[in-house]
């Protein structure tokens, strides 16, 4: 389990959620790391240890093109806007190329934006 003992990145980075290899809904990683991220989604019907496919999609703005990245997470807690999960990544080269568009997208986090990101149950 991830508890948080890495450096966190803030970002606004679309994801594409899927579940049984299915895309049910969309959201925005708000917050993560190489082992854990949390999505905002409107998505509810999910749970604690529900396993879940993940995929960043390409950008079609081709002065900014960002590779695929797939990754498997299992849900570890569920808020009111959203969700944290424990990433699952297949090869290094992704796990690498991940924390890469986060650092890209990494915004210095305000305060409040800090005290937020703590793990609520």
């Amino acid at each position: 389990m991830e508890h948080r003992y890495t450096e966190r990145y803030v970002s606004d980075l679309s994801v594409l959620i899927y579940q049984d290899k299915l895309p049910v809904a969309i959201g925005r990683i708000k917050n993560g790391s190489r082992l854990g991220i949390f999505i905002e989604t409107d998505f509810a019907n999910i749970d604690c240890e529900h396993q879940i496919s993940l995929e960043l999609p390409q950008s079609r703005n081709s002065a900014n093109k960002l590779p695929r990245v797939e990754m498997n997470a299992l849900v570890i807690h569920k808020a009111e806007k959203g969700f944290g999960v424990e990433l699952d990544i297949k090869t290094q080269e992704q796990t690498d190329l991940f924390v890469e568009i986060l650092r890209a997208l990494y915004e210095k986090p305000q305060d409040a934006q800090i005290f937020s990101m703590a793990a609520t149950r």
